[in-house]
């Protein structure tokens, strides 16, 4: 597979699912809010792990207290960033990866079930870093 990203490919698979319920257009903002989710939960499990392995929980509540309307304005801005990255490319991800065997299918769904699922998975993390009650 020529020229393979993950993200944009993620996007163009949603999205074309997303395009059989939806009227076809240049953009899909369901496929592209869901890519969005995904790097926003990568990171916050990432970040979670970190938090968890060298803060207290009193001091988590401190760091997350600061943080939280940043974190608000990052997540924004990987939905804006996305939105204009995917904006428009339906057709080039098409021509690039429109004639995939079953089999390269098959694989690449599983690679971006992995990264839709797994980050959902790890959501007690995120809860308990944010759970200022222990």
């Amino acid at each position: 597979m020529k020229g393979f990203n993950i993200y944009p490919y993620m996007y163009y698979r949603l999205a074309t699912w997303y395009f059989r319920f939806e009227k076809k257009g240049k953009i899909s903002y369901g496929a592209s809010i869901l890519v969005s989710l995904s790097q926003a939960l990568i990171l916050t499990d990432i970040l979670g792990f970190f938090f968890m392995e060298f803060y207290e929980q009193s001091e988590r509540q401190i760091v997350m207290d600061k943080f939280k309307p940043f974190y608000v304005i990052f997540i924004l801005a990987i939905a804006f960033l996305n939105d204009f990255k995917f904006k428009n490319k339906y057709d080039i991800y098409k021509e690039n990866w429109g004639n995939q065997s079953k089999k390269e299918k098959n694989l690449y769904g599983l690679v971006i079930f992995i990264l839709l699922i797994i980050p959902l998975i790890f959501i007690p993390i995120i809860v308990s870093v944010l759970d200022y009650s222990q």
